[in-house]
């Protein structure tokens, strides 16, 4: 409903749809907590397992994806819009598109960026990075004392409120994970 609320968003029928992406990511902050917290409460967590699950369940379709649009840009796109679309790419899958639309685009809201087919990818890429970071917390909290990452985890939500308070750049706020870590750590 999160992601149906986002595309009829684009759609143009829904005002405010975009917050689908608000609950997708406390939707998916729930799911990983609730699948680490039951690992490491039975003592058999593997990060290595872990990553490998997410590597399984998200690169192929990103791949695709990404690749699909390559052809497609080749034939239609100008030099540099093409020389854009291969940057995002190569960001895309290395988990970093938020980072490079931040850093490329003037904002998610830009009318240049309905010329950038992955841009899309950003949301992933926070997640991505979400995955990355987030089961680390996990590691250092014996399974005897898994209770304890509660108190990490409520912490670490009211430090990413805090820095998305007093952070007066909306791109930052929109792209980057520490203004989104309370978002997915809210669902956990």
């Amino acid at each position: 409903l999160a992601v149906m609320a986002v595309i009829i968003f684009h759609l143009g029928f829904l005002d405010n749809g975009y917050l689908g992406v608000d609950v997708f990511f406390v939707i998916s902050g729930y799911l990983i907590t609730s699948i680490i917290y039951k690992e490491k409460s039975e003592g058999r967590f593997s990060l290595k397992k872990f990553y490998e699950r997410r590597i399984r369940r998200i690169l192929p379709l990103l791949l695709v994806c990404t690749f699909a649009v390559l052809p497609i840009g080749i034939y239609l796109m100008m030099p540099g819009d093409l020389y854009a679309l291969a940057r995002s790419v190569i960001a895309s899958n290395l988990s970093a598109n938020n980072i490079l639309l931040y850093l490329t685009s003037g904002g998610y809201w830009e009318v240049d960026n309905d010329y950038r087919p992955l841009m899309h990818t950003w949301s992933l890429a926070v997640e991505e990075q979400f995955y990355i970071i987030y089961p680390l917390i996990f590691l250092f909290v014996s399974s005897k004392r898994i209770k304890l990452i509660q108190y990490i985890i409520l912490l670490l939500t009211i430090l990413s409120v805090a820095v998305f308070i007093w952070e007066s750049d909306e791109n930052r706020k929109f792209f980057l994970l520490q203004y989104r870590f309370f978002e997915l750590s809210l669902g956990g």
